[in-house]
């Protein structure tokens, strides 16, 4: 039984499993000596044991193969153990001398044995991850094809890599000989990449975006030959599901996301980013491009006499390798080296969240990171080594720049396309606090690393000057992956002041980095909050059926000097644009629109009403404002509600469809919601928002993020099998602290749901508020549909000019977003026809006025866009 067949399709709110279930009599009690408890926990864990099977004889390939890995290296553990042996043994380890000898013994245990029994951990719910949704698409002979196919191209392709790569080091020459451990891991990422072109548009970026990410990473900061392994591994199974799939949806281009999945998926790609130092500590060959933290775990110790022989000139591989573990050797270099992981995390954090200064801070420290990845792998060793490029070949510094610069200017490219996702700002105040604290603490650093270099000379190896000090100034602050091939021209002597400043100035600095993070983005999520939780109070007194909307993110508020009452307002190019009228203690509203037009001369913007229906209208026109038509509201009157007569076979077709198709409605919210509809609801979002050549609209249409509140219902139209086929969002609208109506917000449907289906869940909703006695049920009003001027005496040509925008703006949109066709549409329920009306009390601002409305409708188009949209046109 799927998860929404507990939900009733006839009452308001869904079973909830976690309620205790009443008992009759005291016989039906748990009793510890009749075994009344036990057999409670036997009923609860019965339908999860059931579940659990099911999964595992679904998925034989799977569990088997997960199963013999598992045992397979428990085995040699025991018997590496018994027999004083090593684990993974020789005979699991693959090098390019053996790939020509036994090459079908080394192969299978090479992909089959871990690296280290720990990390059976995470590899083994990986392979049941991975698993299952490839041997769900494809079953168990086509999986094990593909997988066969990745794998033998991943090694092919992957070792051929490293070499390429790493070849030139010492390192290398010793894997080539001793060979190296491949994982399970390069066995389940090519059919999973395969299978994510036959999983819905949603887990298909998941999938992709996020396997790619942790990829990379293992490559970056682990090295092994097996990560390139991995990732060919990963790229052939990419290619081999676009071969198989073949369909337009793979065809289709990356267009916009959803605000809401966007800013998660950066979220997580900058997480994962971030805790690649901790990936480079599970390494013992640590020779990835940034792995230095690795050599926390590998077999290399600090040679003092050898590390001397380095200061002093002599110029080898094993210098650098020297030069890792004497800053290893520090625990200020570790420190400094993991303290920028948690600043990023707290970016990540931000990202996830939709803060602005989130966004700005990544692009900032990514850029930072390629640019010192440029300074200190080509610049410094250029200017440094007698051999010029030559040393830089040979040391492999091209490489650590390559690889360190390019990532984070890709994230840079990717966050900034998508700027429009973090619209939650900081207040500049804390702000300003906040960097003003910042740079007072890193300057006071600074002078005190240079007064103790410049007073306690004897204290390092040799005694730097103005010049030496400065020169290693900056590399105090950088993690040391960064400094993996950087020579240093001075190092500390133990236990002295000199080594507590050297060590401790960058630590303290990302201590206080942090810090100010969190703080500004606790600022930011407080301050955006605290007046929006307030207009959330006021909407629950009285407003109209649209008021709701002004409690959405994105909004200003001005509040009544009783605090009673609320205007919700955005500004936009010196416009301040309401959502509808006020909302909260009605007696106060005429005196609100007043008093908001006095704060906006105040504040040097034009006030303008969006969205107010004719007694607002009537007010503001006594003023001498002048007003266009901008829409119609569909209102249905729920009490009145039947479906007799011509003018209702549409909808009473869908109904009966409906019912004959086994289609039932549900009614929840998105909190209470099982998961599985949580997420269908998000992948048909998704998938809607990509078929769009422009981006989400917002303002007064909602999205994803929209219906989180507890307080919108959702009617959803849920088929036998489970499957949600469409979704409404309904916004409530309160009198005298009473709800009593809802309006239609969110409508959207899966490409290949049946028609009729938005006709059935309107209809059923009618029917349900009839049953609750609800004055109205508004089907909302679609922007900038049915457009037209009022008939005023000397109608200025300004009036026309801002009419003919909006209409063009309509026109363009109309194809993609079908306003004209939804007004159409909203009419076969025989609604009652309002008009909304924009108000404005200057003709000179007709221009801004149309950019405001355009901007808020559209906030992340740009010129980009409009191209791709006229693109799609012609095409």
């Amino acid at each position: 039984m799927s998860d929404t067949a507990a939900v009733n399709s006839r009452t308001d709110e869904p079973t909830r499993p976690n309620e205790p279930k009443r008992t009759e009599g005291p016989g039906k009690r748990g009793n510890p000596k009749t075994g009344g408890t036990d057999r409670s926990l036997s009923r609860s864990l019965g339908p999860v044991m059931r579940d659990v099977t099911g999964w595992v004889r679904s998925h034989p390939l799977t569990v088997s193969f997960a199963a013999g890995v598992l045992a397979l290296n428990l085995a040699f553990v025991v018997w590496a153990a018994v027999t004083n042996g090593v684990f993974p043994p020789q005979l699991a380890r693959i090098s390019y001398d053996k790939l020509g000898q036994g090459l079908l013994v080394v192969v299978p245990f090479a992909l089959l044995l871990v690296m280290h029994p720990l990390r059976l951990l995470l590899d083994i719910p990986a392979l049941l991850a991975a698993g299952s949704v490839a041997e769900s698409r494809f079953g168990a002979a086509k999986t094990a094809w593909i997988a066969l196919i990745c794998s033998i191209g991943g090694i092919a392709a992957g070792m051929g890599v490293s070499v390429a790569v790493n070849g030139h080091s010492a390192a290398w020459q010793s894997m080539a000989q001793l060979g190296t451990v491949l994982g399970p891991l390069a066995v389940a990422v090519g059919p999973l990449m395969a299978a994510s072109a036959f999983t819905s548009l949603l887990w298909r970026h998941r999938i992709r975006v996020v396997g790619y990410a942790i990829v990379a990473a293992l490559v970056l900061y682990r090295g092994e030959p097996g990560d390139y392994c991995i990732l060919a591994a990963a790229l052939f199974g990419h290619l081999l599901g676009y071969l198989m799939a073949q369909r337009d949806e793979e065809h289709m281009q990356w267009n916009h996301g959803t605000v809401f999945e966007t800013r998660r998926m950066l979220g997580i790609v900058s997480a994962v980013f971030a805790l690649g130092p901790l990936v480079a500590m599970s390494s013992p060959i640590h020779h990835g491009p940034l792995s230095t933290l690795g050599l926390l775990l590998g077999p290399n110790s600090l040679d003092n006499t050898r590390l001397q022989q380095c200061l002093n000139g002599a110029n080898s591989m094993d210098c650098f390798v020297q030069y890792r573990l004497q800053r290893l050797s520090m625990p200020g270099g570790i420190i400094v080296s993991l303290l920028p992981c948690a600043f990023m995390l707290v970016v990540s954090w931000g990202l996830f969240k939709g803060r602005r200064l989130a966004a700005w801070t990544s692009i900032i420290a990514n850029i930072g990171t390629a640019a010192l990845a440029m300074i200190y792998y080509l610049v410094f060793p250029l200017a440094q080594s007698p051999d010029g490029m030559r040393a830089l070949i040979t040391h492999g510094a091209w490489r650590s720049a390559l690889f360190t610069a390019l990532l984070p200017i890709v994230f840079v490219v990717a966050v900034g396309m998508s700027m429009r996702c973090f619209r939650l700002r900081t207040s500049a105040r804390r702000l300003t606090m906040a960097l003003g604290g910042s740079i007072g603490v890193l300057l006071a650093l600074c002078a005190a690393y240079m007064i103790v270099g410049l007073t306690r000379p004897n204290e390092f190896t040799i005694r730097p000057g103005v010049g030496l000090l400065v020169e290693e100034l900056p590399r105090r602050f950088l993690p040391i992956g960064f400094l993996n091939e950087v020579t240093p021209d001075f190092l500390p002597r133990t236990h002295t002041i000199a080594s507590v400043v050297y060590q401790g100035v960058g630590p303290v600095f990302w201590i206080v980095a942090v810090l100010a993070a969190l703080w500004c983005f606790t600022d930011s999520a407080l301050e955006g909050h605290e007046a929006q939780a307030r207009a959330s109070k006021l909407v629950e007194i009285d407003g109209e059926s649209m008021s709701f909307m002004g409690t959405w993110d994105g909004n200003r508020y001005w509040f009544s000097p009783s605090g009673r009452s609320v205007i919700a307002y955005r500004v936009e190019h010196g416009i301040a644009l309401t959502v509808t009228g006020p909302f909260g203690d009605r007696a106060e509203w005429e005196q609100d629109f007043r008093d908001f037009i006095a704060y906006c001369a105040e504040q040097s913007w034009t006030p303008v009403f969006y969205s107010v229906h004719a007694e607002q209208r009537d007010l503001l026109a006594s003023l001498g404002w002048q007003s266009l038509d901008v829409g119609t509201e569909m209102v249905v009157l729920p009490a009145q509600w039947q479906t007799r007569g011509k003018k209702w076979q549409d909808v009473r077709t869908a109904i009966n469809k409906a019912k004959r198709d086994g289609v039932t409605d549900v009614l929840t919210t998105f909190e209470q919601a099982p998961l599985s509809v949580q997420s269908q609801i998000m992948d048909i979002s998704e998938q809607w928002a990509e078929e769009k050549s422009l981006p989400e609209m917002k303002f007064t249409l909602g999205g994803v993020e929209e219906l989180l509140d507890p307080r919108v219902r959702l009617l959803c139209a849920v088929d036998a099998d489970g499957t949600v086929q469409a979704v409404t969002s309904w916004l409530p609208t309160w009198r005298d602290g009473r709800i009593v109506g809802w309006t239609l917000d969110f409508m959207r449907h899966r490409p290949d749901s049946a028609n009729g289906v938005m006709e059935f869940l309107i209809a059923r909703m009618a029917e349900r508020l009839k049953e609750e006695g609800a004055e109205f049920m508004s089907l909302s009003a679609a922007p900038l549909a049915g457009i037209s001027v009022m008939e005023l005496e000397n109608q200025s040509a300004g009036v026309e000019f801002l009419q003919h925008v909006l209409m063009a703006v309509a026109d363009i949109i109309e194809p993609v977003y079908g306003f004209h066709s939804l007004f159409r549409f909203k009419k076969k329920f025989q609604p009652q026809e309002q008009g909304v009306y924009i108000c404005y009390p200057d003709s000179a601002k007709l221009v801004q006025i149309a950019l405001a409305v355009v901007q808020s409708y559209l906030p992340g188009m740009k010129p980009a866009d409009v191209m791709r949209f006229v693109k799609a046109l012609r095409d």
